[in-house]
Formats: C-alpha cells, structure tokens, sequence
C-alpha cells in the first residue's frame, strides 16, 4: 500500500501535466461538458488515491451518492500527477490529490481547482519522524549539521517539513546532505552507516522504533499539523458547467467522513481497506488519520509557503486561488 510521504513525494513536472492538460482539453473540447444524467440521476467517475480512499468508498457502500442523485463510477488511481492529469484531460470528473502537488501546479498554470478536502495530517499521532540509530550518539536536530539525512524524495515536496524542523533546529539546511532512500531501504541504509539519519513514516517507522531506532524529532506533526493532506480536484471548465453536481458531491462526503471520522465505525473502515486491497481485514490498520472535506486555510497555506520558502515553488499563490469558490472552508483548524 503506498504510503502519505510516498503519495506526496511522487510527482510528474508540472511542464509534463501542463501538456496532458492541453492535449486533454484538446481532445474534449473545452472540457466544460456537463456531466452525463439519465433518469433524473448524475453520472459521475471519480478517481481515489492509492492512500486515504475509504471515505470515498464510505459514500458509495452507505448509499450517500445514491441518495444525492449521483451515480459514481470510483476508479482507482496511482500518483498525485497521474490522478491530476486525469482531471484536466476529462478522463475523470473528480480526483483525489495531493494538496501540495495541486497547489504547485496551479501556480504554474494547470486549469484546476479544489473542490474540499479529505485526508488531514492528524495533530496527534506519531506516524513519521526523524530516526537513528540508539547508538549514534545523535540526539537532537542540531546535531544533523553536516550529516546525510535518508529521505523518501529529495526537493520534493514530502521533505519540506524535515527542512523547516531543522532550520528551526538552527541547522543550516545546506549544509544537509538529502539523499533518496525508498522506506523499504531506510533500515538497511544506517546499518552500513550510508546515512547518519533516515525519514521513515507509517508502519515503517513504528517498525524501526520497535526494533530500537530513536525518533530524535516529528516534524510532520509538529510542522504540518491539520495541513491537507489528499483533496478532491475537478477541472476548472468542468466546474463551471457542474457547479450543482460538484455540490451534491461534496454533500455525500460529509455525511461519509463523519461516518469515517466516528470511532464506532473503525471496523467498517478497516473493512472498506482490506476489501480495496484484496487483503485480510487483520492487515488493515487499526487507526486512520482524520479527514475533513472543509479547508482548514491557515494550515493549507503554511505549507505553500514553506515550499517558496525551500525554493520548490517559485511564483507565491494564495489558497483562495487554488479553492473553488463553493468549496467549504475556515480560517484554521478549530476555527
């Protein structure tokens, strides 16, 4: 199962989704069709991520599409630029993304919007951190300057927060060497002491702390907390003729992430993961991170900013840019 960090690390250049929108909407015309109905009820085909997909799944197991008027087609998708090229080529109508991935590509041109949120990094929980070895002699951030640090994407995206933990650290983050390490390989690489650090997330890193490793630093939670994570995107055009359609969408994930977010139901999320993963219900996790389909704007634009600030964004774009303007919002989390 891919993991959040490999979600957002995994990008395609925004030059190369630039062409699959152009050539998309070449193809489709102006790309502003409305969506198909027949009987009174809306088709629509939405594609889910490889992470964060149960609600989705959630609204069409509980009936919430049906009751909307909406009959979903839920397809599955792969990483954040193949889902957002789907978008504007109109292969899709509806896609799941990665926030920081959308974002960046709206700044650069790409004729999206987002329509609300999903997936969220929980405030709570542990599920990445900063890791090495109990014997390493390395116990906090500052001691990292100069050293080579293990992470899943280099300038991508997914280690932004890992830069801000040590500049704040007073680390100078030029004077870190990032190197790109798949999780499965993060382990093995400070075992022969490539790296003096690593970046693991999800069960790998609970699996290298229980085998000893030390978290010296959490910087997704402490840098990212309540930032989107994955976010529902529809094509500019495409909104502008389904606006109502867009809307009805949106109505049936509510009512399904509070089904998701409700500790009761845990067992039939894990369900809903083991079934889309053809996999035993006892490999399914046994905590999610929380969704939410209204936009905490605060957190959503800390993390644009940090990526201007380590230089991965070079235009400054504001959230409200890359919003629809229906998408529900508020101005921070618990706000």
């Amino acid at each position: 199962m891919t993991t959040r960090r490999q979600f957002m690390a995994r990008s395609m250049t925004v030059a190369a989704i630039a062409a699959a929108a152009s050539l998309g909407l070449s193809a489709c015309g102006s790309g502003s069709t409305p969506a198909a109905s027949e009987g009174g009820v809306t088709q629509l085909k939405v594609a889910v991520a490889p992470i964060q997909f149960e609600t989705a799944y959630l609204a069409q197991e509980k009936g919430y599409f049906k009751d909307a008027g909406l009959d979903v087609e839920i397809v599955n998708g792969a990483d954040p630029a193949a889902l957002l090229a789907q978008v504007v080529s109109g292969d899709v109508d509806i896609a799941i993304g990665s926030w920081i991935n959308v974002a960046t590509s709206v700044a650069q041109g790409v004729p999206v919007q987002v329509i609300g949120g999903n997936g969220m990094v929980d405030p709570e929980a542990d599920n990445s951190g900063v890791l090495v070895p109990k014997d390493s002699g390395i116990t906090e951030l500052k001691q990292l300057e100069g050293k080579t640090i293990g992470v899943v994407g280099v300038k991508s995206g997914g280690d932004i927060p890992v830069l801000q933990a040590l500049e704040a650290a007073g680390v100078s983050v030029d004077s870190v060497k990032e190197v790109a390490i798949p999780y499965s390989g993060m382990e093995a690489a400070l075992e022969q002491k490539t790296v003096d650090a690593v970046v693991p997330a999800d069960s790998f890193y609970h699996q290298m702390q229980e085998k000893g490793y030390v978290s010296i630093s959490s910087p997704v939670k402490e840098f990212q907390a309540n930032m989107p994570v994955t976010v529902w995107t529809a094509q500019k055009a495409w909104l502008g003729q389904n606006g109502p359609t867009a809307e009805k969408f949106l109505g049936a994930m509510e009512k399904a992430v509070a089904d998701y977010n409700d500790p009761n139901n845990l067992e039939a999320v894990r369900a809903v993961y083991a079934k889309v993963n053809q996999a035993d219900i006892s490999k399914a996790p046994k905590s999610f991170v929380p969704a939410d389909v209204t936009f905490n704007v605060a957190e959503a634009q800390a993390g644009i900013d940090a990526m201007e600030h380590f230089g991965l964004l070079k235009k400054s774009i504001k959230v409200d840019e890359v919003l629809w303007d229906k998408a529900p919002r508020r101005e921070a989390a618990g706000k």
